[in-house]
């Protein structure tokens, strides 16, 4: 039987395509499970820590029999052609949990960190305009958080926000790499997608702020700027810091 191709992307709504058409992944919680054994591809995760992070306190009796009732149709929705009690190609039982193995499916995850790690050896080199490119490649992974518009619980809360912070910190990477070598333009879509999934952080608004006064924008920096210090006195009762205001004063008049 042969094996189908698989794409599937997590960094932003989760979404699958089997032999190039999309699939159904089914009821919310099944489709949960998957995001959680996608953020840990190549990795297992005990049924335990799936039944904690899928339910956080409000766990059925039954939590271990629904976990292997939805990997086994998780199973056949990845490739309808496998036989009954089959191990398949791509949800793995390993010990007391389950692992999801990527090494056949196209993963945006996956790919960002691959193309990273390239742009990372680019301009450990020097090389920066390949860097800046391989930085762009990466970055364009991301079409929105990790897991966009799955309810995630408390439990995962943090699995999820340590996904996201791969983006943030690439992005502040990548700007050190491409706004001094005039190619700021190259991540701005993904800076502005980090400023809004960190709207309180302000090492990303302010590097937001120098990308945009590098391509030319200087008075939507300068709108980043006042929106973030307007947030900031609302939601915290705290003035701008040291990141925010360093980027004012080399990028605003």
């Amino acid at each position: 039987m042969a094996v189908p191709s698989l794409t599937v992307q997590v960094l932003g709504p989760l979404r699958v395509w089997r032999d190039g058409v999309e699939v159904d992944t089914g009821p919310r919680q099944q489709t949960y499970l998957l995001a959680l054994l996608l953020m840990r591809a190549g990795r297992p995760v005990s049924s335990a820590e799936l039944i904690d992070l899928v339910w956080d306190d409000g766990m059925p009796a039954s939590a271990s029999n629904i976990v292997h009732k939805y990997v086994g149709t998780l199973r056949r929705l990845l490739e309808p052609g496998l036989p009954a009690r089959a191990a398949g190609s791509f949800l793995h039982r390993r010990n007391s949990g389950y692992q999801f193995d990527d090494g056949r499916v196209s993963l945006d995850l996956a790919e960002f960190r691959r193309l990273l790690g390239r742009a990372r050896a680019e301009a450990d080199a020097h090389r920066f305009d390949e860097a800046a490119a391989s930085y762009e490649e990466a970055l364009s992974r991301w079409r929105g958080s990790a897991g966009d518009g799955l309810a995630v619980g408390a439990a995962a809360a943090p699995l999820f926000a340590s996904v996201n912070r791969e983006l943030l910190d690439a992005c502040v990477e990548a700007a050190r790499v491409a706004v001094p070598h005039g190619h700021a333009g190259r991540i701005l879509q993904p800076l502005r997608l980090a400023a809004w999934i960190a709207p309180m952080d302000e090492t990303i608004q302010a590097t937001l702020m120098t990308a945009l006064a590098a391509s030319g924008q200087p008075e939507e920096a300068r709108s980043v700027f006042e929106t973030v210090r307007a947030r900031l006195a609302d939601d915290l009762g705290i003035d701008p810091g040291p990141a925010l205001r360093e980027a004012r004063r080399q990028v605003l008049p």
